[in-house]
């Protein structure tokens, strides 16, 4: 019988108004008797969320950071507060220097009170399994960097600011019955190309279920648009229909407007995350 997957949305942008959100992202995730926490948010916010949703976070069997920017990594620092024994699996470069040029350059590194304790962190080059049937796949993709600088994200190396290859990113690969389930956060790479690294990685299964978020939002005179075109929309939809992802699970960076156009391309097969949502896969 295929593990059950439960997931609980512990933060992310948008709430029922009885739980707390913010820009930033943590997932829950039960999987085969495990416990994985992916991501904390920007704050604590979340460890007062899985409070209020009788969750429990002590005990934990595996935290992973998918990528080091702040709206991903604040939290940890309430978790390493809470528990003092508790590491974090992140891919190596995570704890670099990272930039935005939206609203002009800033930076959105893991906060310094979170990466001072480097001690907490499991730096991993590569694929690693972490528990049975629980994989990390960074990307294996080239030329990522052309990707970074038209989305406006940078790398800081030897004093310079480089686009970002996304070197510090990876996705959490499930191994289920029915095929694979990927989170990755942001998916600043593209969803095409990290679909074919899980695959690739974990030898070649379909992909079941997607989650997280698809970086498809910005603003313009300060309303909220989706910055795919029309024509990017469609290159998207048609890969999760090409690979046949029967449940695909976005918010955080996908935004409102993006959402409500992956919702009339594919219908049913997308839901919106939101904070306090529970799911099974």
């Amino acid at each position: 019988m295929s593990p059950q997957i439960r997931v609980t949305v512990l933060i992310e942008n948008t709430s029922d108004g009885l739980l707390a959100c913010e820009h930033g992202l943590s997932l829950l995730i039960e999987y085969a008797g495990a416990q994985i926490l992916l991501d904390a948010g920007s704050t604590g916010a979340f460890w007062e969320n899985a409070a209020a949703l009788g969750v429990s976070l002590t005990g934990l069997d595996a935290c992973v950071l998918s990528h080091g920017h702040y709206d991903h990594s604040g939290g940890f620092g309430t978790l390493f507060l809470h528990d003092r024994a508790v590491a974090v699996y992140a891919q190596r470069e995570v704890l670099n220097d990272y930039y935005s040029s939206a609203g002009g350059m800033h930076r959105i590194s893991v906060p310094q009170r979170v990466a001072s304790q480097r001690e907490r962190f499991l730096l991993v080059d590569g694929v690693r399994e972490i528990l049975p049937g629980v994989t990390l796949v960074p990307h294996a993709t080239a030329g990522l960097d052309q990707i970074g600088e038209k989305s406006g994200l940078y790398r800081e190396q030897d004093g310079d600011l480089l686009p970002d290859d996304f070197a510090h990113e990876q996705s959490l690969v499930l191994e289920t019955q029915s095929g694979l389930v990927v989170f990755n956060s942001c998916s600043h790479a593209g969803a095409a190309n990290i679909l074919r690294e899980a695959r690739e990685a974990c030898g070649q299964k379909r992909v079941c279920a997607y989650v997280g978020g698809l970086h498809m939002k910005g603003k313009r005179d300060g309303k909220e648009i989706c910055t795919f075109s029309e024509a990017e929309i469609d290159a998207l939809c048609d890969v999760f229909l090409r690979e046949d992802v029967a449940q695909i699970y976005t918010g955080h960076c996908t935004g409102a407007p993006g959402f409500e156009l992956l919702h009339s391309r594919l219908g049913d097969r997308v839901h919106r995350l939101t904070t306090g949502l529970r799911f099974d896969l």
